[in-house]
């Protein structure tokens, strides 16, 4: 999902030096693709993402939307299961998938692990 012209865009937004982000959770909470937790008396009020950076945060979704619309792989497999076996809103599993792009290891998909490369 991620090519050249995404690659550079997230690159221009970020900047090279990621120290000042601590931790994974925290790349995703400045990009604006975490779920809030707003909370009272145990009644759930919003789980809508936070602000953050509205460019990088519409780079990562529509990389997310390239990457579950390619054949044969995990975020496909994910995005068809969540959508239509668990009813959940596209542009919501779209958000989950690019929460996943943010995160801090390398990603590795489970039908491309068993397959020999040539």
């Amino acid at each position: 999902g991620v090519k050249e012209r995404s690659a550079t865009s997230i690159i221009a937004e970020l900047g090279v030096d990621m120290k000042m982000f601590a931790t994974a959770s925290a790349l995703v909470s400045w990009c604006g693709l975490r779920p809030r937790n707003e909370e009272s008396a145990g009644r759930i009020k919003g789980r809508r993402i936070v602000h953050g950076n509205k460019y990088l945060r519409t780079i990562l979704i529509e990389c997310a939307w390239a990457a579950s619309k390619k054949q044969k792989t995990f975020f496909n497999r994910f995005s068809y299961i969540q959508v239509t076996a668990k009813k959940k809103s596209r542009m919501k599993v779209q958000v989950a998938i690019a929460n996943m792009f943010s995160k801090d290891q390398d990603y590795i998909d489970p039908i491309l692990k068993h397959q020999k490369v040539a």
